[in-house]
């Protein structure tokens, strides 16, 4: 079976904004951060790799590519001119993709028109499809995902799996989302990846990252046994707690359900959760 190796990391981080940028503060605690993403980046050797929205580092840009060569590496989003950017690299080429749908908590949703979701659907989704071999991705920004992914999942064929980054204070109303979307198109993944981030001095993202797809019912009972955080919903399969934390998988789509079968193979492999940091309470 064809795995895909999937390496997602909830970044704990600082933002802050102005009229028309929103930007992350590069501290030194998060440069000390970034250095333990990139030890476990080195030792997984994953075939995707999801960092949250807002935390690209452009200073970072040859390492990215030089990753990139071999992998997908979602490296973030930056605003650039009032604009919030997702920041794409594979095959040593860097992708740079505006956000189409916004919130009205975001700077940027002052200086875009509302994109409908047959617009987007048109015209817009073919930058954001990208290939790992045969499996087909569709990478969105937050509210890209709110908007159009309920139809992503119902129209866009052979699709392996859809991957949203996120630094938002209401993971619930994604959950919803995929929840509902995987009710009626349950062999499709969401790799959902938001940050845990302070905005202008206060608690805003709460992280709560999470993967839903296709999985055996066993491995979800063992997957609850070993305390990975998942819900009681059929294709939930992991939940990040509120910290700076990182989850990796193997993950394959065509398979049979059932042990007593030849065709038998047990999704998803290798399920992992951990803490890249733990907070340090005073």
């Amino acid at each position: 079976m064809n795995f895909l190796k999937v390496l997602g990391f909830q970044l704990d981080i600082e933002l802050d904004c102005n009229f028309k940028n929103e930007y992350l503060i590069d501290t030194d605690k998060f440069r000390e951060e970034f250095e333990m993403v990139k030890d476990i980046i080195s030792d997984k050797n994953a075939d995707v790799i999801i960092l949250p929205e807002m935390c690209y580092l452009s200073d970072m840009e040859s390492y990215y590519k030089d990753l990139s060569k071999d992998k997908l590496v979602i490296a973030g989003s930056i605003y650039n001119n009032g604009i919030n950017y997702t920041k794409i690299f594979q095959t040593g080429e860097m992708f740079t993709i505006p956000k189409y749908n916004a919130s009205g908590a975001e700077p940027m949703v002052r200086f875009i028109g509302k994109c409908s979701v047959d617009e987007f659907m048109k015209n817009k989704l073919y930058e954001h499809i990208f290939y790992v071999g045969s499996k087909k991705l569709v990478v969105l920004n937050c509210m890209e995902y709110y908007q159009n992914a309920h139809f992503i999942a119902r129209n866009v064929p052979d699709l392996f799996g859809i991957i949203c980054i996120c630094s938002n204070n209401n993971p619930k109303v994604f959950v919803d989302e995929t929840r509902v979307i995987n009710n009626h198109v349950e062999n499709i993944y969401t790799f959902m990846i938001n940050s845990v981030s302070l905005y202008q001095g206060k608690f805003y993202g709460k992280g709560q990252s999470y993967v839903y797809g296709p999985i055996q019912g066993h491995e979800k009972e063992w997957l609850v046994k070993e305390g990975v955080l998942s819900d009681n919903h059929v294709s939930s399969i992991l939940r990040l707690g509120e910290e700076a934390e990182y989850f990796y998988g193997e993950f394959v789509k065509d398979f049979s359900r059932f042990g007593r079968s030849d065709e038998y193979v047990n999704n998803p492999r290798n399920v992992e959760v951990g803490f890249i940091r733990k907070k340090v309470l005073k």
